[in-house]
């Protein structure tokens, strides 16, 4: 113990008499500990942490296919969920719930929007809440037409809107100006997160879905086509699987299509672990992110190992000494091993503190921006689990060269030429270690560099009409006023009209569902003459309800035909304007106005074609969580809409686009004071500008890029500062050679480029390396790539030159230090 204790404070002073070296090397593995210590945080959330739901590993998410989604995600009607509960054996409990859109309390002065979740009385046992006040739906009062209209508020919505009042249990208030009872408040922590990964917020309420036709006039008891508004989670029954399920409901589908034709010709049932479907959006992100922290650790432990080859090489003198003196191997070994683990300690300490904050300000932005599923908490156990990871790894590139060290030839260490022909024999190692630090770097370089070029198309994509100063809100009519169609066309015509007039108005659109939203309706048709059996002939577009003049305003150019009119109503023959790309598809080389289209269910009408339209991008861009399923952008190829008069296709769910050169703020207040002076029922809600809503948009990707440019910063820096620290070594090794060879003639410019030949032969010898591993790692973030190929040339080529030319500047400097060097004092060097 004495000596080990003397090995440690010879260790101490040694270090502090090498302050860049030591300050290098603690730099390098605390930023390694740093990261991976985040990162380990944000996996543990995805990968390691269940859902705060009981058993939820055995919880099920289940969805219907479209044509050309075999993914999922879709909705399926209550006949459908009847057919599951009675056809399916994998589940001991299925719930079904629906989230058509918020209602409005109506009580007292102005409307208030409450968001609700329409669903089965087991929908609750699933999830595992309780109540913190009253009770949670009884069977009986989920009855279709005649169930009992109660209501269960969250906790949260609670003492918001009601200020805590424990006597709400009993109490009645109105929803969209029908009565209902307050029958119970959710648990403090219960957070419906299906809710919440659907509509970006929390939800608010929950009704028996027996009143679900009633209140929307969705989700009809006997419709099974024309409503499909369901989702349904089930829990496993004992011995079933995940993949059984699965197989049981795609086998049911199969079913459902031959049993009902008209009705469910080309869809499907998909089952999906409750967990991936929640968290499965982050799956990707999640790898990523551990990926770049495991490469930065490998570049930074490599780094550290070339540090302590180069200082080892640089003691051969002072070891060769001690050897004479009679210092064993054992002890050699033990004090380099000393101030290798001097180095860890000292690293570590500052990696936790670093670990600190950056898990701090990581906390603070996913409490604003991620949803509360994603339990994203500063735990000890990933600290203790990076600082482990990171200790083995900088100790093995560590241990390496202290037991090498130990090894001294004394009549090499104590000889002239000791210190070059003992380098000859570990200079290799330092190569080999800058190459693999230039391959790393280039792996995390081109991943970069493709989310940046994924980034860079998303915010720079044409979206084929005129987002600025276009101000959008949203309206639900869903009250008993507006239950009968044509009452939401009146409404819908005086409302345009009215806004219309506002100073600083230019021209006010109507859209329905959504304009760049998640809510996408869709219309799946066939042209007439086609049969609906034939899949080529089927074609899914985006369904848009638009007033007179919507394509005009927005600038989506008409090719041909005209827009809808206020005079095409629901007495009149149905008629439709369509994207190009349906023309294209459905009637190729032909001019589709006057022709005509169906639904693929038997319950819709002919359709008339009346105009062509260029193709426009309403969708949402790009979505996370449709990536993590399998779903491509909709903002990638042909774009397939169809836009239908509003007086026709009058939804309850509208979106207002309304272009303004106004201020803003000014202008909201005048817009809701209008809205409300119309229907003081209807509240008006998600009120953004377009420009606004597309950032928004583009933040998880935006996010991405700077995170892992981040990463890739330090990477190439690291490496560059390998390459430099191996080459000046090597130029301070070499001195006498270089000297001889100038006193025979060499010129100053052949031993520059003597330098930099081989710093750049280990420059391009890890870029092959690197290209080969970046374009197998790529593969992973297809996810998260908008319109950007792994493979895409034009990036491997960029990330290829910028690295070249940071080698190239990290080789100079040593090279032109030996370029400058005097041959007499170089043959005189000691």
């Amino acid at each position: 113990m004495h000596a080990l204790g003397n090995d440690f404070s010879h260790s101490l002073r040694a270090l502090w008499k090498s302050p860049r070296f030591t300050l290098a090397v603690i730099l390098t593995l605390a930023v390694g500990i740093a990261s991976n210590s985040i990162i380990f945080n944000v996996t543990s959330a995805v990968f390691v942490h269940p859902l705060r739901y009981p058993d939820s590993s055995r919880l099920v998410y289940v969805s219907q296919s479209y044509p050309g989604f075999p993914q999922g995600g879709g909705q399926f009607s209550y006949p459908t969920y009847k057919d599951m509960l009675e056809g399916t054996h994998s589940f001991d409990s299925l719930a079904a719930y629906q989230e058509q859109g918020p209602v409005a309390i109506t009580d007292g002065g102005q409307a208030v929007r409450m968001s609700v979740t329409y669903c089965t009385p087991n929908y609750f046992t699933l999830l595992g809440t309780g109540t913190a006040l009253g009770r949670v739906f009884h069977v009986s009062e989920d009855r279709y037409g005649s169930g009992d209209a109660v209501v269960v508020l969250s906790f949260r919505f609670w003492q918001r809107q009601f200020s805590g009042d424990r006597q709400i249990v009993g109490r009645t208030i109105h929803l969209n100006e029908r009565p209902f009872t307050v029958i119970g408040v959710t648990e403090e922590d219960f957070r419906d997160s299906l809710y919440e990964q659907e509509h970006g917020e929390e939800g608010n309420a929950w009704i028996p879905l027996g009143l679900a036709f009633t209140m929307t006039g969705f989700s009809s008891p006997t419709d099974r086509g024309g409503t499909t508004n369901l989702w349904a989670i089930g829990h496993l029954k004992p011995g079933v699987s995940v993949s059984d399920a699965r197989a049981e409901l795609a086998a049911f589908g199969k079913t459902l299509e031959q049993t009902h034709p008209d009705t469910f010709r080309g869809f499907g049932l998909v089952g999906r672990s409750l967990t991936d479907q929640l968290l499965g959006e982050f799956y990707s992100p999640a790898w990523v992110l551990a990926g770049a922290s495991a490469f930065l650790l490998l570049i930074g432990c490599a780094n550290v190992g070339n540090l302590l080859l180069a200082r080892l090489l640089s003691r051969q003198r002072e070891l060769g000494v001690r050897a004479a003196l009679g210092a064993s191997p054992g002890r050699l070994a033990r004090h380099l091993l000393a101030e290798n683990f001097l180095l860890l300690a000292f690293s570590s300490i500052l990696g936790v503190a670093f670990a600190s904050k950056g898990t701090s300000a990581l906390r603070n932005w996913a409490a604003l921006h991620l949803p509360t599923v994603v339990r994203f908490e500063a735990r000890p156990g990933a600290i203790l689990a990076a600082i482990g990871i990171t200790l083995i790894t900088g100790a093995l590139f560590g241990v390496a060269p202290a037991l090498v060290g130990a090894r001294v030839d004394l009549r090499e260490a104590l000889s002239q030429a000791g210190r070059q022909g003992q380098s000859l024999s570990r200079r290799k190692s330092q190569k080999v270690l800058v190459v693999a630090e230039v391959a790393l770097a280039l792996v995390l370089l081109a991943g970069s560099g493709l989310l940046l070029e994924s980034f860079r198309r998303l915010a720079s994509t044409n979206l084929g009409f005129n987002t600025h100063n276009l101000l959008t809100l949203r309206l639900d009519l869903r009250s008993a006023r507006y239950t009968e169609p044509a009452a939401r066309a009146r409404f819908a015509k005086t409302v345009v009209d009215t806004l219309q007039t506002l100073p600083g108005v230019d021209s006010v659109t109507l859209w329905g569902p959504s304009m760049l939203g998640r809510a996408t309706w869709v219309f799946i048709g066939y042209p007439e003459g086609r049969q609906p059996d034939d899949a080529s002939a089927r074609l899914m577009m985006g369904r848009h309800s638009v007033n007179p003049g919507a394509l005009k305003n927005l600038e989506i150019p008409l090719i041909r035909g005209r827009e809808p009119s206020w005079q095409d109503t629901l007495d009149s023959p149905y008629v439709a304007v369509i994207s190009e790309s349906v023309a294209k598809k459905l009637w190729p080389g032909q001019d589709p106005v006057g022709k005509r289209m169906i639904g693929i269910r038997g319950n819709t009408p002919w359709i008339t074609v009346i105009g062509v339209a260029r193709d426009a991008r309403q969708a949402q861009r790009f979505d996370v969580n449709d990536a993590a399923a399998g779903i491509r952008p909709l903002g990638l190829g042909p774009q397939y809409d169809a836009y239908f008069p509003y007086t026709q296709r009058p939804n309850q769910g509208m979106t207002l686009a309304i272009r303004t050169s106004a201020d803003i703020a000014g202008i909201s207040k005048e817009i809701r004071a209008t809205v409300l002076s119309l229907d003081s029922t209807l509240p008006v809600y998600d009120l953004e500008l377009l420009d606004q809503r597309l950032e928004a948009q583009v933040a998880p990707l935006r996010t991405m890029a700077v995170i892992s440019s981040a990463y890739a910063v330090l990477a190439l820096f690291l490496a560059a500062f390998g390459l430099f620290a191996v080459l000046a070594h090597d130029v301070g090794q070499r001195t006498q050679e270089i000297g001889i060879r100038m006193a025979l003639g060499a010129r100053p410019g052949s031993v520059l480029a003597l330098v930099l030949r081989e710093g750049m032969l280990l420059t391009v010898l890890g870029l092959v390396v690197g290209g080969l591993g970046a374009l197998a790692a790529s593969r992973l973030m297809g996810a998260l790539l908008y319109g950007v190929s792994p493979m895409e040339p034009i990036v491997y080529v960029s990330i290829a030159v910028l690295l070249a030319g940071v080698a190239l500047l990290a080789c100079w400097i040593p090279a032109r230090r030996a370029m400058l060097l005097d041959p007499l004092a170089a043959l005189r060097q000691e």
